[in-house]
């Protein structure tokens, strides 16, 4: 099964593939901002250095789209009160934002990051790539989906349909 998973991902475009890399660099940066209590701009030159060469091996790209990572990561990092306050009125009345998981808020926030600030990309595959990302860093990929297409509905109501 990984053996067949590799070789679909090693047909996808290498602009996709760098698009994912991204994304993933970015959650997981802000997870060990948040794990080490560090500030973003403390965890990324170790972040590229000790972690990036392996995650760009993994998908066979020689790079990443930096200014896309960058943004994901200082703007999830700069606007995490103004998106957590997004969030709020999203969840379900039993819920407070306090009681997400870190690796759900790390990705909600880069997803929101990007949804608002990357127009060219459409809202499905926002959701869909942050989904996944969030299934396989352990968090819940259900949770993660219900509260992106809520918010793709909240911030491009124009790409999403009304179901």
């Amino acid at each position: 099964m990984i053996a067949e998973a590799d070789e679909v991902e090693k047909h996808r475009p290498k602009s996709v593939r760098r698009r994912t890399a991204c994304r993933i660099a970015a959650v997981q940066t802000l997870f060990q901002a948040w794990a080490s209590k560090k500030t973003v701009a403390d965890v990324v030159p170790s972040f590229q250095k000790h972690f990036l060469p392996s995650l760009m091996a993994e998908f066979r790209i020689t790079t990443i789209d930096d200014d896309h990572y960058t943004k994901l990561v200082f703007g999830a990092a700069h606007y995490a009160d103004e998106i957590d306050q997004t969030i709020i009125p999203l969840l379900r009345s039993d819920w407070t934002i306090d009681r997400l998981g870190e690796v759900e808020r790390s990705v909600i926030r880069a997803a929101f990051i990007e949804f608002r600030d990357a127009e060219q990309i459409p809202a499905k595959a926002i959701i869909t790539e942050y989904t996944a990302i969030a299934d396989s860093c352990g968090g819940d990929g259900n949770f993660v989906n219900a509260i992106l297409d809520k918010l793709a509905r909240l911030i491009r109501p124009d790409q999403m349909t009304k179901t």
